[in-house]
């Protein structure tokens, strides 16, 4: 006779939704699941979830505490290799989840820059050899609140994660079939108008680049992307690569821009003939203003648009740029979306509720996408 099933938590409607519609598990598969310390309940659900659904996880566990004795112990060149035996794991996996950590982001922006490089330098061989054994997975944002990172971002940690299982949650589909949609006629279209009665009346144009929908799920179009077999999970917004040599007005954000450990806000773009000529901000300007100074040729270019298309966010640390109709324009770096600036710098600011018009007719009116 079967156990009964234990009541439904969110960590278990969270895992089932995951595994089952974002990356489609399949019974005899090998899951693996990347979590740290603040993380393991939910790594424990995936893992459960995992073997209901016939596959075969493996938890791989970070201790949080551990890892700051090992960085203050300097062993960084450790941390950051990519030992035998997780290499011969992940040849062995078919699904890969990854459950932010450290949690400390605080901390961690705190690292001296050659100490920080060490410790994440596993990163492009990790790619390499999961990109040779067809591995799909999924960053999880549902492990990134943590305490101080919350306090840094002036939010409430439980709220935050609440809108990030919500968020997680909303079905894939619906985000694929609105992205097309938009996806379609930003491929056809010219002129963009954004406005917002706070003061954003800015002009930009597209180039005929072909947008690219993030839905949730990792498909043929995504694996064909240097690191399009990793998601990102909560998903949904639609980019293109912008005209880098038109853009005029004033963009006034209404939404945080949420970097690694902090966040600015308040940003005021000024374009003036295709270029950036004034940038200011009500707090943490200093995150834009440092990297841009240091930057080279083609940092004051329109870089990408993005509309996002997820319903259960709003001004979400680290997924700002997914609520539904919110737009993101962004400076910078535009060549991996097939535009043609490969600067090194990538700056942004968001504005929510507002009105997006391509060619005179409207994409996004007060957060409805068209």
């Amino acid at each position: 006779m079967p156990r009964p099933r234990r009541s439904d938590t969110p960590e278990r409607l969270f895992a089932r939704h995951i595994l089952a519609h974002n990356l489609k598990v399949r019974a005899g598969e090998r899951v693996t699941i990347d979590a740290w310390t603040h993380a393991l309940p939910w790594a424990s659900a995936l893992a459960r979830e995992a073997r209901r659904m016939g596959a075969f996880p493996l938890v791989l566990y970070n201790d949080e505490a551990g890892f700051w004795d090992s960085v203050e112990g300097g062993e960084t060149k450790v941390l950051g290799s990519l030992a035998k035996h997780e290499r011969a794991a992940l040849k062995r996996t078919d699904v890969y989840l990854y459950l932010w950590g450290p949690g400390d982001r605080v901390r961690l922006g705190k690292l001296a820059p050659a100490a920080s490089e060490e410790v994440f330098a596993f990163n492009e061989d990790w790619y390499k050899v999961a990109r040779k054994n067809g591995v799909r997975g999924a960053r999880l944002e549902v492990a990134r609140p943590f305490p101080s990172l919350a306090k840094a971002y002036g939010v409430q940690e439980e709220a935050w994660r609440r809108q990030i299982v919500e968020a997680s949650l909303v079905p894939p589909g619906d985000l694929k079939k609105a992205g097309q949609r938009l996806a379609k006629r930003l491929e056809e279209g010219r002129d963009l108008h954004l406005t917002h009665p706070n003061g954003t009346d800015l002009s930009l144009r597209l180039a005929g680049r072909v947008p690219r929908v993030n839905w949730g799920v990792v498909d043929a179009e995504a694996r064909k992307r240097p690191y399009g077999l990793m998601g990102n999970l909560p998903s949904g917004q639609v980019v293109v690569a912008l005209d880098e040599k038109r853009a005029d007005g004033k963009l006034f954000a209404n939404r945080a821009s949420y970097y690694d450990h902090s966040k600015a806000t308040g940003a005021e773009f000024t374009f003036k003939s295709g270029r950036l000529v004034r940038a200011e901000f009500d707090s943490g300007g200093e995150l834009f203003r440092t990297p841009y100074e240091d930057a080279g040729k083609g940092r004051d270019r329109p870089g990408i648009l993005s509309i996002g298309l997820n319903p259960k966010l709003k001004d979400t640390p680290q997924v700002e740029d997914l609520e539904r109709g919110a737009v993101l324009v962004s400076v910078g770096a535009n060549a991996y979306l097939g535009g043609a600036n490969s600067s090194d710098f990538f700056g942004w600011a968001v504005v929510g509720e507002g009105r997006l018009e391509l060619d005179g007719e409207p994409l996004v009116d007060g957060g409805a996408i068209s």
